[in-house]
Order: structure tokens, then C-alpha cells, then sequence
């Protein structure tokens, strides 16, 4: 790892929206309400003979790290972070550099959860990462929604939660989740952005009502990644992981003031995170003007 990629990963700096983010980087070990950064070799990926013998390996290091986390409570559904949010927006024309993935978690209710993601892994160390990551920040809808993995991982919850939902949605493993929930695409010129509707899985919504409850007692990392279905695209490596930790959404929700379009329409019910999913709705994707 280079010096300069080194520096960044341990003192990133932070998108600041407001002074009193209750949703911050986890400061001790029982802290609550925090996010934190995890180490993406704990999980284990395609490797480069997987085409072969089908054999799982370690990740590498995430390519891109977790700069921070924030939700934001509207009138309406938000999509497009990164152009309708002026702090977020601001924070990626100070910082043209740099590369950025961001993914919003469309929560019912007018919640707009933000992971903000920098890219750490230097151009050309990782080629088959190089490829699959422009293939999909240039790819059309199919290629995206074909590609965007999204792994979830309960670490610790009321162990009659646990069962319950891993009941009801038939465990937890990875997830093409653009094939099971409505994804919204965005690109600008240093910045890759996906959007989750939450809202457009019937499942999701009948798991909503045990989670939403338990949620504040429950430790889950996220991660995703682009999946690789070539030779020439393997190994896999994490685009991004980070862990939540006993989150409770109206405490760490942001009042935001923002004005949807009017052909804008309501979101179904669904649950925070788009853990669990089954929804075959299509995804859509836009570029940034």
C-alpha cells in the first residue's frame, strides 16, 4: 500500500453536513449509533481459477474505504444524492481527484441512507479490478444490474430475530440486488452512484415489522462488489464494506428541506438497508448533468 493511500485510509476526511451528526464513526467498542470501517479479507470471494474449481478465496483490501455515513429524513423520496444534497455535492467538487462510490438506501418513510465511499487502491495495481469497475461505471443498465453484488452479514441480533427473518426470506447470503430491487444509476465526473428502493419488495415490507423493532440491537457489516463472470475478470475484489452498529433510524436521521419533481411518486413500504429482498422490478439509471 502506498504512503499516500495509507495516510487516507487512517485520516480520511470527512463529509461534514451538520455539526450534530448523532450517526458518526464508532468511538469504543460499545459504542451505538456508529459506523466503522472492517477488514474486507474476512470475506471470501471468486478467485482466479473459480471459473475452474469453483474456489472461494480471501478479498483483498476493499478498493474504495468508507468515509462516513449519514440519513436524511425528506418530504419525499430523494434519489440522486450526490446533485440534490448541496453539502455532499459541495464535498465532491472540493475533493475532483479523488473517485467516489456512493450508495443510498431509499428507506419508505422519505429516508435517505448515504454510504460515501473514496477509492484507496491505486490505478494499476488491481487491473482485473480496473476493468470490471469502468466496465460498470460506463455500462448500460443490463451490465449493472447483472454485476452489483451486495453481500450482508448479521454479526450480532436477538437470536429469535435472527431465526425469524432467516426464516422467513430463506437465509442471508449474497445478492445480485438489482435483480431483486429497483436500482437508480448516476454518474458524474468523479463519482459512480447507486440508488436502493427498499420499498419495492413485498418481503422486505413483511420482514419490516420485526426488524424495524430490533434494529437498535443489531451489529451488520455491508458490502459490495462487482461480480466477475471472465477469467480476465478474476479475482473478485470488495468494491466497499463497513459496519453498522445498533442504529436507530430516527435518531440518526437529518432534516433535509428537499423539493422532489412532481412526477415523482411515493415508494411502497419496505425496510431499511435492502437486506432482504425478492422484488423482480427493473432498475433505471441516468447520468449527472
Amino acid at each position: 500500500m502506498s504512503t499516500e493511500t495509507k495516510e487516507l485510509r487512517e485520516n480520511p476526511e470527512l463529509w461534514v453536513h451538520s455539526e450534530n451528526d448523532v450517526w458518526h464513526r464508532r468511538e469504543k467498542e460499545d459504542d451505538i449509533n456508529c459506523f466503522h470501517r472492517i477488514d474486507a479479507t474476512s470475506i471470501k470471494l471468486r478467485g482466479k481459477n473459480y471459473l475452474d474449481d469453483k474456489k472461494k478465496l480471501p478479498s483483498k483490501e476493499a478498493a474504495f474505504d468508507l468515509v462516513c455515513a449519514k440519513c436524511f429524513k425528506t418530504s419525499h423520496q430523494m434519489l440522486h444524492s450526490a446533485k440534490e444534497v448541496d453539502s455532499l455535492k459541495k464535498y465532491l467538487e472540493d475533493h475532483p481527484d479523488n473517485e467516489y462510490f456512493i450508495v443510498n438506501w431509499l428507506v419508505p418513510g422519505h429516508y435517505t441512507v448515504v454510504n460515501l465511499y473514496v477509492r484507496t487502491l491505486k490505478r494499476g495495481e488491481d487491473v482485473e479490478f480496473d476493468k470490471l469497475y469502468d466496465m460498470f461505471r460506463e455500462g448500460d443498465e443490463k451490465f449493472r444490474k447483472e454485476r452489483f453484488k451486495y453481500i450482508p452479514q448479521i454479526i450480532e441480533a436477538p437470536s429469535i430475530l435472527k431465526a425469524t427473518v432467516s426464516s422467513m426470506l430463506g437465509g442471508l447470503r449474497p445478492v445480485l440486488i438489482c435483480n431483486k430491487l429497483t436500482c437508480h444509476h448516476f454518474t458524474g465526473k468523479n463519482y459512480v452512484e447507486v440508488n436502493v428502493d427498499t420499498g419495492s419488495s413485498r418481503i422486505v415490507s413483511a420482514a419490516a415489522g420485526i426488524l424495524v423493532k430490533g434494529f437498535s440491537g443489531i451489529v451488520a457489516n455491508t458490502g459490495f462488489l462487482i461480480e466477475g463472470r471472465d477469467k480476465s475478470e478474476l479475482p473478485e475484489r470488495m468494491l466497499g464494506v463497513h459496519c453498522n452498529t445498533k442504529i436507530t433510524l430516527d435518531k440518526i436521521a437529518i432534516p433535509y428541506d428537499y423539493q422532489a419533481p412532481e412526477k415523482e411518486q411515493t415508494p411502497k413500504k419496505g425496510w431499511f438497508g435492502g437486506m432482504f429482498s425478492r422484488s423482480s422490478r427493473s432498475g433505471k439509471k441516468a447520468d449527472a448533468q
